[in-house]
């Protein structure tokens, strides 16, 4: 269902997020608001970004801040990125593609699902080298060496191997309101010619990442990565980039949050592994944290479908023209002119501040 009004009247992220529950089923706005369990993580992805305070600086010239950034040398004219979510189509029927569409004429990256029932090529060609494509394994390595050559094919600038959902979480809230969103058995219409076989999710390996880092003309990163050990594997296997994320705290409930996990991440990986980081973000200031603490971008998933549920392409534009803004404001009022300049120094934990659910 589509917004009756114009997205470019909201002014807020609450807004946003109050316009999307107005209009689509409560079901599907559980689905993507749901946690694993009771939602324990969740809550721990924001509070810990609620404990970490701001420490400006002042004296400094800031009449011309630049938030932009790279990711796998993917140029971010500001450091956001659309994190992979299988079933954007419960939001907007335009799904990935309506995604990188926005994500394309606010000058930053989507990572496509392989769940997308939008074309791959489609989504690919909104802007040739800056898209990304998620990847769940579904098959051997035949397989996977298919689906490679397809997605280089359609220039995706690379591949997110996304390595925390080896089974799918129970969630409550989902349960509850007795709405479980699966994709078809076969998969989706790009995945359909290739087949789907779920038990290879669980069986895949860090040999197996070795190989398909070795196979890939493209970059390879990891989506999942929570501990500096398996930072550290990933990069040994060829990875050349980490999502530290707990899956928006969908997949173990009780879990670290994604933030508390960052640091000591980047602090184990070589420099030339660019970290980002998913899992609770909310505004620009929450970004402005990430980048103290040596992520190159943060990821939006929720807040993907919130945007798209307001008003399709125009809804997730404005939401990432509200986060650009808050992000450029923090790193004016902080007192740094470009994301290089956000250091350590910047952050500092501190009480936490509880924040009410938007909407």
């Amino acid at each position: 269902m589509a917004a009756s009004t114009d997205p470019g009247e909201l002014n807020t992220i609450g807004q946003v997020i109050a316009r999307a529950r107005e209009v689509i089923d409560p079901g599907a706005y559980a689905w993507a608001a749901a946690g694993a369990g009771q939602g324990a993580t969740v809550d721990r992805n924001r509070l810990a970004l609620s404990s970490l305070a701001l420490v400006p600086r002042v004296g400094r010239d800031v009449s011309h801040v630049d938030p932009s950034s790279s990711f796998l040398g993917a140029l971010l004219a500001f450091p956001v990125m659309l994190s992979p979510v299988g079933a954007l189509a419960l939001y907007d029927p335009g799904d990935a593609l309506a995604a990188a569409t926005a994500a394309t004429e606010l000058g930053t990256s989507a990572i496509c699902s392989i769940h997308t029932n939008s074309a791959w090529e489609e989504v690919a060609a909104t802007a040739p080298g800056r898209h990304f494509f998620q990847l769940y394994v579904a098959g051997d390595r035949s397989w996977l060496t298919d689906i490679l050559s397809r997605i280089q094919q359609a220039r995706f600038a690379g591949v997110c191997v996304t390595l925390d959902a080896p089974v799918i979480g129970r969630r409550d809230q989902s349960l509850e309101e007795e709405f479980i969103w699966r994709t078809p058995s076969e998969g989706t219409p790009s995945l359909q010619p290739h087949g789907w076989d779920e038990s290879f999710r669980s069986r895949f390996t860090w040999s197996d990442l070795e190989w398909l880092c070795g196979q890939a003309e493209l970059p390879v990163f990891v989506k999942g990565v929570m501990t500096p050990a398996d930072a550290v594997a990933a990069a040994d296997c060829g990875a050349g980039g980490l999502f530290v994320s707990n899956h928006g705290g969908r997949m173990v409930d009780h879990e670290l949050s994604a933030v508390e996990a960052l640091g000591e991440i980047i602090a184990a990986v070589p420099e030339e592994v660019d970290v980002a980081v998913d899992g609770g973000f909310m505004g620009g200031a929450d970004v402005c944290k990430a980048l103290a603490l040596g992520a190159k971008a943060v990821g939006i998933g929720r807040l993907q479908c919130w945007g798209l549920a307001a008003g399709g392409v125009a809804g997730l534009v404005r939401v990432l023209e509200i986060l650009s803004d808050e992000i450029a404001l923090t790193m004016a009022n902080i007192g740094a002119r470009s994301v290089g300049e956000i250091t350590p120094d910047y952050v500092r934990r501190s009480i936490t501040v509880p924040t009410p659910e938007p909407g």
